[in-house]
């Protein structure tokens, strides 16, 4: 793939071994989404094209464990002394002096053991892996599932490994070290299996296992995406402020293991010299963004009604989740001319309503013909219902819902980020493929109902120190229960003050699917830092393109802070008078 871009920073993935093969990565290829949703300027490198692609590099990504040729090994240690920085997630392949580590060997050998795996366990990282000096650190210590096993032999520790029951161990999880010109990081930890697991959960046939503090009674007999939760109801959560006896999960685990990654290129480009490019989240520098869904339930006109004049108030638009068989004619026409979105409320709880996709495609077609033959872009299912693993996300797509809510929370201690994220993100099917639909997780239900009034300000927060969604539900039925009305319009006030805007799913999908098209070319490096072409097939209006500079470039006015690290920030184009290629430089 000679001249292929000209863009200096390549991810090359790491090809599955064969079956009943010990591997320290799962999923390798989820590295793709992760990169896609943060807009970075990265080209991909196939491992037959990497001997000859390496010379046009500055910053090399492996995912997984690499079998590498000799002449590949020897290419790679040149390559590095000159100047090269390497990234590796979860293998050393088969280059581990280059990192300086040793890999640890199983404590007993056995049929079909390969490498040994870091387990389960949790990374302790130092107080500037996440964004250097000044940037806040890593709150706790983050939750893993796999990787390769190291010990350092030469090279800095960035980061410690505790086990599962977060008691300390010889294990490193990063590692820096000096090779040549160069710099080799290696990241041990799996860290796309744990973004997938910790996001997804495990496959639901049963019951999961309830929080030993009472506050979460998952095991009620009814199968919920939470019942495949994976974090921790003791070392994943926190006491909220000022509600004694009452702990939720504050911060987005999987988001943070995503800013491990981003953190470590920003860390190897501005090492190497690069000057590197994002297409930033949202438009107009936003920090962040609202989501409000309403679960119609009960289908009371009286209450939709008092929500209605609440938003009114508010001034926002919202997702309207809408159970059958809906409300009256005049009652969804109010809803629908007031700009709110109609979606899907996939109800398998009730009498006579089995969980199942013919059942889900009844409720479907009668929820198209109640809303004018509109298809809902959206769905979430009624008390959060889920079986199965990714088999649901398949029943989406066959009728067009782009978007589901249906991962969150159905008890109060489990409250919060109990998948990790507050961004929206394409799953993957068990075997890998990913799904055509985002996912976006509920993050609490009713204030003053569901949960206290004082988790609104920890989601606010984690929602503006990762840059995602804060994602509220508020049920029409509980509008009249005292204090709700209160806490709707309180956070969405005091939200923007804080800089954020609401959108409704379908403007989440529509924004989120436009970023993803857009296709990075014609990187060159200039004296002053670089320019490049960014191809936009959809409107992105307000897109915004970020800079992070080397750190010999000279500070330039219009920066803004993101990840705890100054960027640049520059219009993409003017998307009524430019075409849709734009031209950005950062001379």
């Amino acid at each position: 793939m000679p001249g292929r871009s000209g863009i200096p920073i390549a991810v090359c993935i790491a090809p599955d071994p064969p079956l009943n093969v010990s591997r320290t990565v799962q999923y390798p290829c989820y590295i793709r989404e992760v990169i896609a949703h943060a807009g970075l300027c990265c080209d991909e490198v196939a491992p037959a094209d990497l001997l000859e692609q390496l010379p046009s590099l500055r910053v090399l990504v492996t995912a997984g464990d690499l079998v590498l040729s000799g002449a590949q090994s020897d290419a790679l240690r040149a390559w590095a002394a000159r100047g090269g920085c390497w990234l590796a997630i979860g293998g050393a392949c088969g280059l581990p002096d280059l990192f300086g580590v040793v890999l640890e060997q199983p404590a007993y050998s056995s049929w079909g053991g390969g490498p040994c795996n870091l387990g389960e366990g949790y990374l302790v990282p130092d107080a500037d892996l996440f964004g250097g000096p000044g940037a806040p650190p890593c709150p706790l210590p983050l939750h893993f599932f796999g990787g390769l096993a190291v010990r350092v032999a030469g090279g800095e520790a960035r980061a410690s490994v505790l086990t599962a029951h977060q008691r300390p161990s010889e294990r490193a999880g990063v590692v820096d070290c000096r090779s040549g010109g160069g710099m080799c990081r290696l990241i041990a930890v799996d860290i796309m299996g744990a973004i997938v697991r910790i996001q997804q959960g495990t496959a639901i046939t049963r019951d999961g296992v309830p929080a030993p503090d009472g506050t979460s009674p998952v095991g009620d007999g009814v199968l919920k995406s939470d019942d495949g939760a994976v974090l921790d109801w003791t070392f994943d959560r926190q006491p909220v402020p000022g509600v004694p006896g009452f702990s939720a999960f504050l911060h987005p685990i999987a988001d943070l293991w995503r800013e491990l990654l981003l953190h470590s290129l920003f860390d190897l480009a501005q090492a190497a010299g690069v000057a590197l490019p994002l297409l930033w989240l949202y438009p107009d520098d936003l920090p962040a963004i609202g989501h409000m869904s309403h679960d119609t339930d009960n289908n009371g006109p009286e209450e939709a009604g008092l929500l209605l004049a609440t938003l009114d108030e508010a001034g926002i638009r919202s997702t309207w989740c809408v159970i059958e068989p809906g409300y009256p004619a005049d009652v969804m026409e109010a809803i629908r001319g007031r700009g709110h979105e109609l979606a899907m409320h996939y109800d398998a709880m009730s009498d006579g309503r089995p969980w199942g996709e013919q059942e889900f495609e009844r409720q479907w077609r009668a929820l198209v013909a109640l809303f004018g033959g509109e298809r809902p872009v959206a769905n979430k299912n009624h008390y959060l219902r889920w079986e199965g693993d990714t088999e649901f996300y398949t029943w989406c797509e066959r009728r067009g819902i782009q978007l589901d809510e249906s991962k969150g929370a159905s008890k109060t201690g489990e409250a919060g980020l109990n998948f990790g994220t507050c961004h929206p993100y394409f799953p993957v099917a068990p075997d890998g493929a990913p799904h055509d639909v985002l996912e976006l997780a509920t993050q609490t239900q009713d204030i003053h109902v569901f949960a206290p009034p004082e988790l609104l300000d920890p989601l606010l927060a984690a929602a503006l120190r990762h840059h995602g969604v804060l994602h509220l539900l508020f049920h029409p039925a509980h509008i009249r229960t005292a204090g709700v009305a209160e806490a709707l319009t309180g956070i969405v006030s005091k939200s923007r003050d804080l800089g954020l805007e609401w959108w409704t799913s379908a403007q989440v999908n529509q924004w989120e699917r436009a970023r993803r098209m857009a296709v990075w070319r014609d990187y060159e490096p200039t004296d002053a830092g670089a320019t490049v072409a960014l191809d936009t097939p959809e409107p992105l209006p307000g897109a915004m393109l970020l800079w992070l500079m080397p750190k010999a470039a000279p500070q330039l006015p219009g920066t803004v802070v993101r990840w705890g690290r100054r960027f640049m920030s520059m219009p993409l184009h003017d998307p009524t008078t430019a075409p849709p290629t734009g031209d950005a430089s950062c001379d």
